[in-house]
């Protein structure tokens, strides 16, 4: 099969390519770069498509608009994959600096002075350049799809392989005198890159569906208003942090229930109460460990979980955590909303401890706080009631 059928049949894949990519981008609106994939398919299309037209069209598009297509086309792919994986864009100056390179050798080369060995030799070079640049990007930046993210990559890095050996090609070798009826190794390498691009599409398809999948196991274990960790997530949490719990390695739990929650709900309103609660959230997650966990269970209560931690140092945290919620001023009209929290702090008696016991001590030592609570606020009404009346 010489390489212009070769052409011909990318051409057809890659248009099949691109109506599946805007089809699964329609599908996908809401992730970041997937616009962008199917432009890196529609340039790559319209790239090859100029290219499979070569003798029935001007040599100026064929040649030069067919080459610039494709790499506009990894511009594309950059921008995409930099999106998805929320990387700065300020990289892009290297790829448009390869495409102004690009541009000039395909003017010089493959307009003005007409050179085939030279203008191969640099749309490969600026192709593997690309390509390897996309790669590493990929290899970097991948989040938690790793197996889809690195496919991207060994694809990417497999197509830079080609255009490598191509170059190595072309400086042994030379480009053959009619370039669209070669045979040989070229030939394979048309195919090679045919099935590669492919890949990268499966890939591409792979990445978004890891994400979406990502999103709603998150969606699963977080509370939506405080973006904490909800019931379901914190009985998972404790199940395995309790089953590795000894009793020389004990873990502990704090529960914490806000102060006259329900006087900010009916004085402010439900939204500044969300607010409250978000705030509340914010605070507790920035007072404790990257090794605790944290959740809502409900209402205005939250409940932290902190591994191989003692009870002394438990009741420390929570002596932070306290300042921190006292800390928070949420304004409400011409006032401030003022914060605090009760707090009830228990750990594990050894190995095996049940995650439901822990919380009812907590509790036991929550309600007491709350009780000795009421208690100072009666006597200091009482004392302030005393006061009333008397002669200053």
């Amino acid at each position: 099969m010489d390489i212009h059928t070769l052409h011909v049949e990318h051409t057809v894949l890659l248009a099949v390519y691109t109506m599946l990519t805007v089809v699964n981008a329609r599908m996908h609106k809401g992730i970041h770069g997937i616009h962008w994939f199917s432009f890196y398919n529609g340039l790559l299309f319209v790239g090859a498509l100029l290219v499979a037209l070569r003798g029935t069209i001007p040599d100026f598009p064929s040649i030069v608009g067919g080459n610039m297509f494709v790499v506009a086309g990894y511009i594309a792919l950059f921008v995409s994959l930099a999106r998805f994986f929320g990387a700065r864009l300020s990289q892009i100056y290297f790829q448009l600096a390869l495409a102004a390179f690009a541009l000039a050798a395909m003017l010089q080369y493959g307009w003005l002075h007409p050179d085939t060995d030279r203008r191969l030799l640099a749309y490969s070079i600026v192709l593997l350049a690309q390509q390897l640049h996309i790669a590493l990007l990929t290899a970097r930046k991948e989040r938690r799809h790793t197996h889809a993210a690195a496919s991207m990559a060994v694809m990417l890095g497999a197509l830079a392989a080609i255009n490598l050996l191509r170059i190595c090609t072309l400086i042994l070798h030379g480009a053959p005198q009619n370039y669209l009826s070669v045979r040989g190794s070229l030939v394979w390498m048309v195919l090679a890159n045919t099935s590669l691009q492919c890949g990268a599409i499966v890939s591409y398809v792979w990445m978004t569906a890891s994400l979406l999948r990502g999103d709603l196991a998150l969606q699963a274990s977080t509370d939506h208003l405080t973006g904490l960790l909800n019931r379901r997530a914190m009985d998972r949490a404790a199940e395995q942090v309790l089953a590795a719990t000894t009793h020389a390695r004990p873990s502990s739990a704090i529960v914490i229930d806000l102060n006259d929650f329900k006087r900010i709900n009916d004085s402010f309103g439900h939204n500044c109460g969300d607010v409250v609660l978000a705030a509340v959230a914010r605070a507790l997650e920035l007072g404790l460990r990257h090794s605790d966990f944290i959740g809502r269970m409900g209402g205005d209560e939250f409940v932290a979980l902190l591994p191989t931690t003692s009870l002394a140092d438990a009741q420390e945290i929570a002596a932070n955590l306290d300042q921190a919620i006292r800390s928070i001023k949420i304004p409400a009209g011409q006032t401030e909303i003022n914060v605090s929290a009760s707090f009830g702090c228990a750990q594990t008696a050894g190995s095996g401890y049940d995650w439901g016991h822990l919380l009812i001590e907590c509790d036991k030592r929550l309600y007491a706080a709350k009780k000795a609570r009421a208690l100072d606020n009666t006597g200091l009404q009482a004392k302030v009631d005393s006061l009333r009346g008397q002669p200053i």
